[in-house]
């Protein structure tokens, strides 16, 4: 894999995209890339092969397992509406990630996992808890194990094809878990993690994306997406990575907020219990 979090960060821009296109007036859709098979067809290397050329190719596994912490600054930019923000987005792996996106003139998204409980707020539906399926799907991205194995947690991996996509040619590999699947890119001669095609489920409903990650760059040892675009519902964001600090962060900034606390608090509590009619 590519970076920490390259998902949960998509995942909490996600909402800001879509928020946002609901603010702002209707554009005209923007075509996902689509990855065309390239000849001729040729042995496929394994999914063991693929992952350990990748994890080689950002740092090494040891790196990875070294930097659990981190603190990443950034820009999420959505071009159709014309619109700019900044992202943070801090976490520790494997259960405590906070993603915040500023959008000048709508406001501030913030997303968070603190062990069991997943959660987010925004400006136009407030504050809600994350289902069950959305916080496992966060806590297996968000976790530094599964960019030292990308296939775990998942109930069956496969390289499937080489293809070009984007004009890179990559390794296709295939990610099922129940009845959905996903795909990633891998690029064959470098092993960077070049794009993936997802089924996201958030409180907004199932959706897909595809996303291009490209402008790789150093980072304390570790290369790095500088920017990551994701499409989906026929709309863009583009996230710009302008920093990433891997040293500790600071427990406390993983704290549950007073609304969704209120949330876990409600929901912990059973609702009385009905009375028989009286006759």
């Amino acid at each position: 894999m590519t970076t920490r979090n390259p998902r949960a960060i998509r995942i909490a821009s996600l909402l800001a995209l879509l928020a946002a296109s609901a603010h702002s007036s209707a554009q005209s859709p923007v075509p996902a890339p689509q990855a065309t098979p390239s000849a001729p067809a040729k042995a496929l290397p394994t999914v063991d092969e693929v992952f350990a050329h990748s994890v080689k190719a950002v740092g090494g596994a040891d790196l990875i397992a070294q930097q659990s912490s981190r603190t990443q600054h950034g820009a999420i930019e959505m071009p159709a509406q014309g619109l700019k923000g900044q992202i943070v987005t801090k976490s520790c792996s494997p259960d405590f990630l906070l993603v915040e996106t500023t959008i000048p003139g709508f406001g501030k998204i913030s997303q968070g996992m603190n062990k069991s409980v997943g959660w987010t707020i925004d400006p136009m539906r407030g504050p809600s808890l994350m289902t069950a399926e959305e916080l496992a799907q966060v806590k297996r991205e968000a976790s530094s194990e599964s960019e030292i194995n990308p296939g775990k947690g998942y109930d069956a991996v496969e390289v499937v094809a080489e293809v070009a996509f984007k004009g890179t040619t990559c390794y296709k590999v295939k990610f099922t878990k129940g009845k959905i699947d996903s795909f990633k890119y891998y690029a064959v001669d470098t092993g960077l993690l070049t794009g993936s095609e997802d089924t996201v489920e958030s409180s907004l409903g199932t959706m897909q994306v595809i996303s291009i990650y490209k402008d790789y760059g150093d980072f304390s040892g570790r290369k790095v997406a500088k920017v990551q675009e994701a499409t989906t519902m026929g709309q863009m964001q583009r996230v710009t990575v302008d920093s990433i600090d891997f040293s500790p962060v600071d427990p406390a900034v993983f704290a549950l907020p007073a609304e969704i606390q209120a949330l876990v608090t409600t929901q912990a509590v059973p609702p009385p219990p009905v009375k028989p009619a009286t006759k």
